[in-house]
């Protein structure tokens, strides 16, 4: 399974005493629709609702899809959100990333911006579930995010990255460079121990 997700804003480096947690769940704000939209292209959610398919009236797709994401939102429920992670050690799968990272390259930049480890550090976290409040933010499920999607139950579940890194000009619509300013794309690719497991799964 193979899909892209991309981000376009301010992209500050973490590491050591700078958390960034409120960056980090802005961006990860920003995969969740992404994410939602993605299990209901690929139905996934269906699979999910089978074992109660005999306590509740699910006749349809979508009575079946809602259903499915409702079980899986309460068995991940943490830090009052209830996450909808598509990778889990559960689950055994795993996936690799191949990460575009454009941004402002001149030296003035560099110096305020930091390194690319560190930002590609936030992107990580940012994929995946918070462990609590404080991860995210501080805050808790706004409007529209019940459930809330997540690529990764934890980001040892990524089994493989390449970080390419160019030069950012402009953001689209936008008239001027900040030293922060990151447009990502992430290339993802899911994979499972079991490849006929993982084509049911996901088919």
């Amino acid at each position: 399974m193979e899909f892209t997700l991309l981000y376009e804003g301010e992209l500050l480096p973490s590491g050591g005493s700078n958390s960034r947690a409120k960056e980090k769940h802005a961006i990860r704000r920003s995969f969740h629709p992404q994410l939602r939209r993605l299990w209901g292209l690929r139905s996934l959610a269906e699979q999910h609702s089978i074992p109660k398919l005999t306590e509740s009236v699910a006749s349809t797709k979508e009575d079946r899809i809602k259903l499915g994401l409702t079980t899986i939102g309460e068995s991940w429920r943490n830090a009052e959100y209830q996450f909808v992670p598509l990778v889990t050690a559960k689950m055994e799968l795993r996936c690799s990333l191949d990460i575009t990272l454009l941004r402002p390259e001149e030296d003035r930049f560099i110096f305020t911006s930091g390194d690319i480890d560190g930002q590609v550090k936030t992107i990580f976290d940012a994929l995946k579930m918070p462990a609590s409040r404080g991860e995210a933010g501080g805050i808790g499920p706004q409007e529209d995010e019940t459930p809330f999607f997540c690529l990764l139950e934890d980001d040892r579940l990524i089994s493989e990255v390449r970080v390419a890194a160019d030069q950012l000009l402009l953001l689209p619509n936008h008239r001027g460079v900040k030293a922060n300013d990151a447009h990502v794309v992430i290339q993802v690719k899911v994979n499972h121990k079991n490849p006929r497991t993982f084509d049911n799964y996901f088919g």
